[in-house]
């Protein structure tokens, strides 16, 4: 059985190239379909393996949960952006403009996680 690690990496990487590939076929929608199925699965891993083990809920365990979160959309946003530039650079204006539906979806992901992490603290 794969640990945690490994499949949260499988996953990360799945989500990736999910979106890079309905970006270049010009799937916008797929993109945003990718990105909340990818959110999703992420939810339900960390559900999975957070129901195996006893929780210890405090001040702490939250303010680690909103700022983990927090990154990972921050660090998923940065990713697409990076994307759209090197689209963008390329002259593929069509393609770039379709990775400004899950940046934008992503942007708003962010801004969500920063008021439930700044609520935390």
């Amino acid at each position: 059985m794969l640990k945690y690690e490994g499949l949260l990496a499988v996953l990360i990487a799945g989500i990736v190239i999910g979106l890079a590939y309905s970006t270049k076929s010009g799937r916008g929608l797929l993109a945003v379909g990718i990105f909340l199925i990818g959110l999703s699965l992420t939810y339900a891993l960390n559900w999975y393996y957070n129901s195996r083990v006893e929780r210890i809920e405090d001040e702490r365990t939250e303010m680690i949960n909103a700022r983990s979160t927090r990154n990972a959309y921050a660090l998923m946003s940065a990713l697409l952006f990076a994307e759209y530039l090197w689209e963008y650079s390329k002259g593929n204006t069509e393609t770039a403009t379709m990775l400004l539906i899950p940046l934008a979806v992503g942007a708003f992901v962010l801004l969500v996680s920063q008021y439930w992490y700044g609520r935390v603290m």
